[in-house]
């Protein structure tokens, strides 16, 4: 069967083999060129969802027999300005190129124009939409919502990393990926659609008001859509499976407030209850500002320190430490505590290392405990002293105080300090009215050090290579292989001493080249097909041609500069 793509088709559905609608006259098939210069036709086999702003195809790629089935988005530009649409929308779509590389978000395969419409093309997932396990299964247990949030907000921290806001998160939009038997990481975050790339500044500007209005953030609604827009649908999403009641049911207008607690058969944990009704916050300041501020929450596996984190109390200030574990999440309202019992730690962020953000970070951690400014200086022997002043009509117990800093530093992961000096004063006097220090022990200095080495970047990456399927993947791109025929064809020109240099300076050539041309597309689309004509002919006229040049040294390094600054002359439309 073909399915017609006029969205003002009233029997959209032909036979498999015409080229024009029977009904409406329109063309069936959908024709783009490739990034190899190839033709590509998709011809529609049925609409698999539909929206405002746009409508969702399951297509067959009639030029290729292998993997002929895949998803076509076709977008209806907004707005009377329909040239600034079209370029809006390439912009986003070469964004999206990029989030494609990510093992939980579909590939982008290409993006045209046709008939006044764009269309973005995306791997098919096989699979489940969470929606449709709603529908069979009913409502969802705190287990598996524990699971989605788990395994959908890294996803929303790689996106909004890349400066996109997905605009349109809800059930529909999650599939379950078949045949994958882990728990974690099956799930895959689709239609990108209504995804915005977010250029310039923070602050939001109005524009269009896309999304499904049920899971929309208030701000979404007045086209001001920020990053914590996502966490917000996200929170409704969650809510709605939990209950498997529409969300606009779930909210009392009257009220202004969720009542989605009414509408459980089974209730829910204060722990879960507290994190989605954070997400769930009309105002963007209460609500989380990131998916990994969440994250840090809700991780189950510490990977720092426990207690006081290895900093600990100085015997000579005599004071003793109130409690070996950090301290408990209160819920919103209720008097914050320090407690013995044991707790779960929350995965704190990456290693910091910058002086400048503890002030900020501490001020946001103890504010709610009275103190009103935090001031940090760092002296000559690697000692820090923190200034802690309170207002001076609220009490405040500096002890209760100690492993919360502690446990925040520690988080921080500032290494060249060793010890802590901690000052408590009213309303900035210059006397102050307590005292205390912390400082490191040789076990914690090594613990630590481990754990930097643990959130280095490069470690992950490294651990990929091990990976069959990493291979198996990269393979299968063809950048893969112009990157290598590029590289081998720098180890030829100076390995063969076409430009006098030694072998081990052409390896530092080929992989000076390499890191080059990634670090540009990271922030801009590569014109692969410009390079990689260009070393061809560099190829052919120094070595194919024997243009040996007897120079020592200077013309050789020269040479070699230019080879790996490449990349740097062929980006196109940065984003």
């Amino acid at each position: 069967m073909s399915y017609c793509f006029n969205p003002n088709c009233y029997n959209p559905q032909n036979s498999s083999d015409a080229k024009f609608c029977q009904n409406c006259g329109s063309k069936l098939l959908l024709s783009s060129v490739s990034e190899l210069t190839e033709s590509v036709v998709y011809r529609g086999i049925q609409l698999i969802g539909q929206g405002g702003f746009g409508r969702t195809f399951l297509v067959v790629n009639e030029s290729q027999a292998l993997t002929p089935y895949c998803v076509i988005k076709q977008f209806f530009p907004q707005g009377s300005n329909a040239r600034k649409a079209t370029e809006l929308f390439e912009q986003e779509a070469k964004q999206l190129k990029i989030l494609g590389q990510h093992p939980q978000i579909p590939t982008e395969l290409g993006y045209f124009e046709q008939d006044g419409y764009q269309y973005l093309v995306q791997e098919l997932i096989e699979g489940k939409n969470l929606a449709q396990e709603l529908q069979e299964n009913g409502e969802f247990t705190e287990q598996k919502i524990w699971f989605i949030l788990k395994d959908l907000l890294p996803i929303l921290q790689f996106v909004h990393e890349n400066k996109v806001i997905h605009r349109d998160i809800k059930p529909e939009n999650i599939i379950r990926r078949f045949n994958t038997k882990k728990p974690i990481g099956n799930l895959v975050l689709v239609d990108f659609g209504a995804a915005k790339l977010v250029t310039g500044g923070m602050l939001p500007k109005t524009g269009t008001m896309i999304g499904s209005a049920a899971y929309t953030a208030p701000e979404q609604l007045m086209g001001k859509a920020v990053f914590s827009s996502d966490l917000y649908s996200l929170g409704v999403t969650c809510i709605h499976l939990l209950t498997n009641v529409p969300p606009f049911d779930l909210f009392d207008s009257a009220e202004g407030t969720w009542v989605w607690r009414d509408y459980l058969k089974t209730p829910v944990s204060d722990e879960l209850g507290y994190i989605l009704d954070k997400m769930l916050q009309g105002a963007t300041r209460n609500r989380y500002h990131s998916a990994a501020a969440i994250l840090r929450q809700i991780n189950p596996k510490p990977d720092y320190i426990p207690a006081m984190p290895g900093l600990k109390i100085n015997p000579e200030t005599g004071f003793k430490p109130l409690a070996e574990q950090p301290e408990i999440i209160q819920p919103s309202g209720s008097e914050p505590a320090v407690s013995s019992e044991k707790v779960v730690e929350v995965i704190p962020p990456k290693p910091l290392n910058k002086i400048n953000k503890i002030p900020e970070i501490l001020q946001q951690r103890l504010e709610k405990y009275g103190i009103v400014q935090v001031t940090v200086n760092q002296t000559q022997n690697n000692q820090l002293t923190i200034v802690l002043n309170r207002d001076p009509n609220r009490t405040v117990t500096y002890q209760q105080l100690v492993p919360i800093i502690g446990y925040q530093l520690t988080h921080c992961q500032i290494s060249h300090i060793h010890k802590v000096k901690l000052l408590g004063r009213v309303n900035n006097k210059e006397v102050p009215e307590w005292t205390s220090a912390l400082k490191l022990d040789r076990k914690t200095k090594i613990k630590n050090k481990m754990i930097r080495f643990q959130h280095q970047a490069l470690l992950p990456q490294l651990l990929q290579l091990t990976s069959f399927e990493f291979w198996i993947k990269q393979i299968k791109k063809p950048e893969f292989w112009l990157d290598g025929f590029m590289g081998v064809m720098i180890l030829f020109i100076f390995t063969q001493k076409i430009i006098i240099l030694t072998p081990i300076i052409a390896v530092l050539i080929a992989g000076g080249f390499l890191g080059v041309k990634h670090l540009v597309n990271q922030t801009n689309i590569l014109d692969t097909n410009q390079l990689f004509i260009t070393i061809t002919i560099l190829f052919i006229l120094v070595g194919r041609l024997h243009l040996k040049i007897e120079v020592d040294g200077i013309f050789g390094i020269i040479l070699g500069g230019v080879f790996m600054i490449m990349p740097m002359f062929f980006p196109r439309n940065p984003s």
